[in-house]
């Protein structure tokens, strides 16, 4: 399952914009980030990575497709699915006024590169009417809102459908004055950027997970949220203090196990001890879960 479809995630611009938070992020209901590589390299988000993986967060690339002259750019495509490879990551793509009059030229080429991937491509909200869209028919696309296009949001969503793309989910704006009373905050969804934000991404958060991206509805059978109350970490704690050497967490001052897994930001997952990879395993299976039974 695509975590487009599931998730809620924000875009970041600058790995140094005041978006190093991603605890509060992760509370604020987003569960996972796009990282821009067109205007920075991979190795400058490494900080953000880290952080993200420690907490069951996806992180992957996103970059606008655009040349200096405002051409559709297939290395600019090729770069970005490079990264999201050696992340092993989604990615999105994001084409926007320089594939206008490419048929399905470029759309060929996005569809063509990214398939077999967890990929995205977000475009302008209305679709170019001389673009083929059908190529990344089976791609979730998310149209780029801003607060004056939210009157229109149906009628956009139906556009795309009509252009043929199966799933769309909304990328909302925080940027240009729009506040997040100017949306319908119904996860899934996107938010462009955390950066725009000011730290409240709280401010931000689903306040409903009834939307339907695709126009299939999707079926499935009703599945209980599991919530906050997972017993995830204490469980992984009590083991903790019978077997200490199964972790590479330390107790504080006052004799606690930390409350999560940052403390191991940097350290390659694969060096981590036994209870550490459970825990980080059994959060992400909890959030899918979660994420999943939302729909």
């Amino acid at each position: 399952m695509s975590v487009f479809k599931t998730k809620s995630w924000l875009y970041l611009r600058n790995p140094r914009g005041g978006v190093e938070d991603l605890d509060r992020m992760q509370a604020a209901g987003f569960e996972g980030v796009f990282c821009n590589i067109g205007d920075h390299t991979p190795d400058e988000w490494q900080t953000i990575r880290g952080r993200a993986g420690a907490r069951g967060m996806f992180c992957g690339p996103w970059a606008r497709t655009a040349t200096a002259q405002n051409t559709f750019d297939p290395a600019i495509l090729d770069r970005i699915i490079a990264c999201a490879e050696a992340w092993e990551s989604p990615l999105i793509v994001n084409p926007e006024s320089e594939i206008q009059g490419t048929g399905t030229d470029a759309t060929g080429l996005i569809a063509e590169r990214c398939a077999g991937l967890d990929a995205a491509i977000a475009p302008e909200p209305v679709p170019f009417d001389n673009v083929g869209w059908w190529p990344c028919k089976e791609m979730p696309t998310l149209p780029q809102i801003r607060a004056e296009n939210v009157p229109s949001l149906e009628w956009i969503i139906n556009q795309w459908h009509a252009y043929g793309i199966d799933c769309v989910y909304p990328t909302f704006s925080s940027w240009g004055g729009d506040t997040p009373g100017d949306f319908p905050l119904n996860a899934p969804y996107g938010v462009y950027t955390g950066d725009d934000m000011g730290g409240n991404y709280a401010a931000w958060s689903p306040r409903e997970f009834s939307y339907q991206g695709c126009i299939d509805g999707g079926g499935g059978i009703d599945v209980t949220v599991i919530g906050s109350q997972d017993g995830i970490a204490a469980m992984c704690n009590r083991l903790r203090d019978l077997d200490p050497a199964g972790t590479l967490l330390k107790k504080d001052a006052s004799g606690k196990w930390p409350k999560d897994l940052s403390s191991l930001e940097g350290v390659p997952i694969d060096q981590w001890k036994a209870y550490d990879k459970a825990q980080r395993a059994l959060r992400i299976l909890c959030q899918d879960h979660d994420a999943q039974a939302s729909l």
